[in-house]
């Protein structure tokens, strides 16, 4: 009786109401019948996917001997520490081209700006081995989690 029901067009939920059981069960006994599969009832919107383009950024005037310094970011009152980070070297296109892709490197990886801002940079220091931070930032990244019932055992 399913497989008329099926074929008449009903709806999975309605054959189960008809046949007493679940809309689930009855899906799944038409599968193991091999029964027509249906088309979705659900209509999706073709569209194409819309590609946003990154600008490159580019390498300030006067800039090709050494890479421009920006002032250091001063830390924000989180309790991470009074240090302030090391000096900050901008980006340029291969260099963001180049943390985009492989996400790792020599240098450190914090972002300091925001990243829709044309002045969004990298720190740049050099980075704890392993790690894609220095050591400034690695204090602040990873965060050295006591074992439960440490401090109650003093």
């Amino acid at each position: 009786e399913l497989a008329r029901l099926w074929e008449s067009g009903y709806s999975a939920s309605a054959i189960g109401r008809i046949l007493g059981v679940s809309k689930n069960a009855v899906v799944g006994k038409a599968h193991r019948m091999r029964l027509a599969a249906r088309p979705s009832p659900i209509r999706h919107e073709r569209r194409n996917p819309v590609r946003r383009r990154i600008p490159l950024l580019t390498r300030p005037q006067g800039a090709e001997a050494s890479p421009a310094t920006k002032p250091a970011a001063t830390p924000t009152s989180d309790g991470a520490g009074s240090s302030t980070p090391p000096n900050t070297l901008s980006v340029t296109a291969s260099r963001l081209a180049t943390t985009r892709n492989n996400g790792k490197g020599p240098r450190c990886l914090w972002p300091i700006g925001d990243p829709r801002e044309p002045d969004f940079h990298f720190c740049g220091a050099p980075a704890v081995d392993g790690k894609p931070y220095c050591s400034h930032h690695c204090a602040r990244a990873y965060i050295v989690r006591t074992p439960r019932g440490a401090h109650e055992a003093a």
